[in-house]
């Protein structure tokens, strides 16, 4: 707090007081209050002075309050979590009525606004897309309920219908709820949000056998599930279906309805070509037994398909058109495999193939030294791998060719349980680098693009938010972000502590959650945008 508290403005403050809160766990919160409540508040004092500057005026309660209505605001829209919970004072308010706050997520949409965006883009439908559109909402008029699954492969427009859907729906004053299976793809969304933070999925899906949301009838959340008219699931391919199910059920619940998802429309939009249900140390079978193709429901659903590729159609390219077409087939198998290997031979059309992974590097980031503090010529490429060993190697190559110093930040890592202290020694601990965890030894510069490994402060950072390192302090990393509804912005990220959930013994790291995003592993890529993508496939 003290390293940011003298190069940032009092919001960013906010956001970093409370996510420190949330995930970091203070000793004694409300000391830390106390300490910086004056940092806190400056720019509710600046204002004050500026509609009263005949008065001299100093910090008072009702300031103080007025931060803490907003850090609350913030902490039950990150975690569902307010000040109490966390040790710090109860602010006093006239309206905290949590029920308000839900509705009014879901319902506070500029109605003009919606209507100019409607108008914008309807006549712009593809014909394909149009037969969706108007059959989607021939659905919800007539209350006829029931699961959609919206097949869009790559560059069909899925996100630009949905969200012309939800501005339809939201324009009549009723209310459409946005979610996705990741933060990235919640964020090309108006109003997104993901299915685990909207609708409470529990975080052991595959434990039970009939898993239920945790939401309560009474609560703002159940409220808004019985009054919505339409609920949009994107990249629903990567979920598991009990995730599906569970929704099933608790709109039953919740709406006092037995049809299919409580009398409610529910669109599923994904491509199956795509990432499916990631399974830790699964096989194959596995992943096909958690996609949702493999729930009872998926015989319900009505499917509709968008066939034509927006990027091809508006820019008339026979190259392109024939890459679209290549990409189909590779995703439906219809190129065949060797039948000792099971490996498929690469048309020698489809794309442009180096011979060493110098090369490629060289053909993604040309000029690099030059052109690294560029943030537009930097978030539009990458390299893709499908092993973190590759991605971590190319990362640190990159790095090196970068100007400036090279700064070391070393975790701490514990084990939870302290009498396993001897079994599992700090040394040992140190040289684990588990799947979606920082490594031990994060080494950066500035300049350097970044992304974030844990939902801190959804949409602005969320999981898979690509930044650039502007400032590297012992304890906070001072970062603009690349990619996302707040492309541009300069965020504070904070050392957190991460506990593993893929190995036979817990144990806690705090290091700061990112990794060099040079290059990515091709499962964080999903709902990226590149306009330059390199894969490595030495290791495939």
């Amino acid at each position: 707090m003290a390293e940011a508290a003298t190069v940032q403005s009092s919001a960013r403050l906010r956001n970093l007081f409370v996510i420190l809160l949330l995930t970091c766990g203070p000793s004694n919160p409300r000391q830390l209050w106390e300490s910086y409540k004056e940092s806190l508040t400056e720019d509710i004092l600046i204002q004050a002075h500026r509609e009263n500057p005949e008065l001299v005026l100093d910090y008072t309660p009702d300031m103080f309050n007025q931060t803490l209505i907003i850090l609350q605001d913030k902490a039950l829209g990150m975690a569902g979590k307010d000040l109490k919970q966390l040790g710090l004072p109860t602010p006093q308010r006239t309206l905290g009525d949590r029920l308000t706050r839900e509705i009014l997520r879901e319902t506070s949409y500029n109605l003009n606004d919606l209507n100019e965006y409607k108008s914008a883009n309807e006549p712009l439908l593809l014909p394909d897309q149009r037969a969706a559109y108007n059959a989607i909402l021939d659905r919800i008029n007539r209350k006829a309920g029931g699961i959609i699954f919206l097949d869009a492969p790559d560059g069909t427009g899925k996100t630009f219908v949905i969200n012309l859907l939800l501005a339809k729906i939201r324009q009549q004053s009723k209310t459409a709820i946005a979610v996705a299976s990741s933060e990235i793809a919640a964020t090309l969304l108006h109003g997104g949000r993901t299915a685990h933070s909207a609708l409470k999925l529990p975080l052991n899906l595959t434990q039970c056998e009939a898993p239920l949301c945790n939401i309560s009838k009474g609560i703002g959340e159940a409220k808004v599930l019985q009054e919505c008219k339409l609920i949009v699931w994107d990249e629903c391919t990567m979920a598991h279906r009990q995730a599906l199910e569970a929704r099933d059920r608790t709109l039953q619940d919740l709406r006092g309805n037995g049809k299919l998802m409580g009398g409610a429309v529910l669109l599923l939009a994904g491509d199956f070509r795509q990432t499916l249900p990631v399974i830790p140390k699964g096989t194959m079978a596995d992943e096909l037994k958690a996609c949702l193709k493999a729930s009872f429901l998926w015989r319900h659903i009505h499917k509709l398909k968008l066939k034509i590729n927006m990027r091809v159609h508006l820019q008339g390219d026979v190259a392109a058109s024939q890459f679209a077409q290549q990409l189909l087939s590779l995703g439906d198998g219809k190129i065949v495999a060797d039948p000792t290997t099971g490996l498929i031979t690469i048309p020698n059309n489809f794309c442009n193939i180096v011979d060493s992974i110098e090369t490629l590097k060289t053909s993604v980031f040309p000029d690099i030294r030059r052109c690294f503090n560029d943030h537009k010529w930097l978030c539009e490429r990458a390299i893709l791998a499908p092993k973190n060993d590759s991605v971590n190697a190319i990362n640190l190559q990159i790095q090196q060719q970068l100007p400036g110093v090279v700064i070391s930040y070393k975790s701490i890592d514990t084990v939870v349980d302290i009498d396993q202290a001897v079994q599992y020694p700090t040394e040992f601990l140190n040289s684990l680098e588990p799947s979606g965890m920082p490594p031990h030894s994060l080494v950066l510069k500035v300049g350097s693009p970044i992304m974030l490994l844990r939902n801190l402060d959804a949409p602005t950072l969320c999981n898979g938010t690509r930044l650039c390192v502007k400032g590297l302090m012992p304890h906070v990393i001072e970062a603009t972000t690349l990619t996302g509804c707040t492309k541009g912005e300069d965020v504070f990220i904070p050392r957190i502590p991460m506990v593993p959930n893929d190995m036979p013994f817990e144990f806690k790291r705090l290091q700061f959650p990112v990794r060099l995003a040079f290059a990515m592993s091709i499962n964080k890529a999903q709902g990226q945008s590149l306009k330059v993508a390199d894969i490595n496939l030495e290791t495939p």
